[in-house]
């Protein structure tokens, strides 16, 4: 059973991406309504819901969904930002990060974005290559409950009040 879980990221493709892969990433994000003839093989298309997980909006996190593809043309390379939430069954979000992964044009070690379960205020941090770290926040942060949401914002909210004096 999947839960409601937000991605928020951003990164440039490689110059040599492939056209396949940026239409790919076009439809997904809305901007184009031709589905793509061919897909890639599995694990991340055909099992999943692949074709608009990155415009999946709930009210489970505030904001809105918005996620682009663009070209650069200082650059010369499509710049892709992504901010999206849907319930993520079948790790969806993992697959997608696998797939696009090749095409990132980053460094070891720099840093992508993030995703968060709703059931969590503590996000999972996405590194490239395909790293998620989930970190643990300390325990005089959180007054021992590191993974009690009513207690993150409890202890949040009593921090603020703290340092309003």
């Amino acid at each position: 059973m999947g839960t409601y879980t937000e991605l928020n990221c951003a990164f440039a493709l490689c110059k040599n991406t492939p056209q396949q892969i940026v239409d790919l990433l076009l439809y997904m994000t809305g901007q184009s309504g031709t589905e793509p003839e061919s897909l890639p093989p599995r694990p991340f298309f055909g099992d999943t819901r692949w074709d608009h997980m990155l415009r999946g909006a709930s009210a489970f996190f505030e904001g809105d969904a918005c996620s682009t593809v663009r070209f650069d043309e200082y650059s010369g390379k499509y710049r892709v930002t992504i901010r999206c939430n849907f319930k993520n069954y079948d790790d969806e979000i993992e697959k997608f990060i696998a797939w696009v992964t090749p095409y990132i044009d980053a460094l070891q070690g720099d840093f992508l974005g993030y995703s968060r379960a709703e059931t969590t205020e503590v996000p999972t941090l996405l590194y490239h290559p395909a790293l998620f770290i989930t970190p643990q926040i300390p325990e005089d942060v959180l007054a021992g409950a590191a993974n009690d949401t009513d207690a993150w914002v409890e202890a949040t909210q009593q921090r603020a009040l703290e340092n309003e004096k």
